[in-house]
């Protein structure tokens, strides 16, 4: 019950660029072709393990049909994320999330292009048709950095929507969003990924969501190759805890942290329990609940 909620031991004058949370690259691959799939479960599931950010691609095959999508790999209807999304907030209001929801840019696949591309206007009423966004979704701010929890709890919202074109009517921009992927140091053999992807810490700044990724990438001029992400995760895990213990005994990268994603984020707790638990030593979780917020991440072990 516990990652549920955990979001509601978070202290008031927290930002939501402050706190610290999972979240899962791909959000809607699960179901893919194995090359393309990055999650193991369905984003309700992922809610349930504590994830709190989604990156949500998708592709209209025509104008009324939009699948989830990962690069040139089709997935489950949008649909099916949407009935997740809604599952997520009809069941406990104590939480927020961020919805990351865009097309895919180019992609190049040989000699051809792939161009992603879903209708504003059907996406906008999907949107509003499954998540109620008219009345959920938070737009009062004029910079993401403003948005405290205090003002989420106040307001009764559940959700912002954050899209790079702001295509759809409660998208505010300025989202300040720092996500930064290389693809030689993100195809790189897992020791030397677990050290080297937190110079990202070093060079990248924003006052707006830091979304540090922390799963390597396959390809063909990979030093891993081209191989499954879940091949991939398997061999990173054992590294995954000094990834995150660099990031606890660091103060700068401390501050830094917001959004730590990854894949399979469902195949146990560690991962989200591990990210949850950087809250207690940024001093984000209120004072009278830090003792069972701790505990609580204790008993998943």
């Amino acid at each position: 019950m516990f990652y549920k909620e955990w979001m509601k031991y978070i202290r008031d004058e927290v930002k939501l660029t402050e706190v610290v949370m999972p979240g899962t690259h791909n959000s809607g691959s699960y179901g893919m072709i194995p090359f393309a799939c990055c999650q193991g479960d369905d984003m309700y599931t992922q809610f349930a393990c504590g994830v709190r950010h989604f990156c949500i691609r998708y592709h209209g095959i025509t104008k009324n049909k939009i699948l989830l999508s990962h690069g040139v790999a089709m997935g489950k209807p949008l649909t099916h994320a949407l009935k997740s999304m809604r599952r997520m907030i009809e069941e406990n209001d104590s939480e927020f999330f961020i919805f990351d929801m865009r097309e895919y840019n180019p992609q190049p696949v040989g000699p051809f292009t792939f161009v992603s591309r879903a209708d504003d206007e059907v996406m906008a009423k999907l949107i509003n048709e499954y998540l109620n966004a008219d009345e959920l979704c938070f737009t009062d701010y004029e910079h993401i950095s403003e948005i405290t929890f205090e003002k989420i709890r106040k307001s009764g919202k559940r959700f912002v929507i954050l899209n790079y074109r702001d295509a759809y009517p409660w998208c505010r921009g300025n989202y300040g969003t720092v996500s930064p992927w290389n693809p030689g140091l993100h195809g790189k053999n897992a020791e030397t990924f677990s050290k080297e992807v937190l110079s990202h810490f070093d060079n990248d700044r924003t006052d707006g969501i830091f979304w540090f990724q922390t799963q390597q990438t396959p390809g063909f001029d990979a030093e891993v190759g081209f191989v499954t992400p879940r091949k991939l995760d398997k061999e990173l895990r054992p590294y995954y805890q000094k990834i995150i213990d660099t990031i606890k005994n660091n103060e700068f990268y401390l501050k830094r942290a917001n959004v730590i994603s990854g894949d399979f984020m469902t195949e146990d707790y560690s991962k989200c329990r591990e990210i949850i638990r950087l809250n207690l030593f940024k001093d984000t979780v209120k004072e009278e609940y830090r003792e069972i917020f701790a505990s609580q991440l204790d008993k998943s072990r």
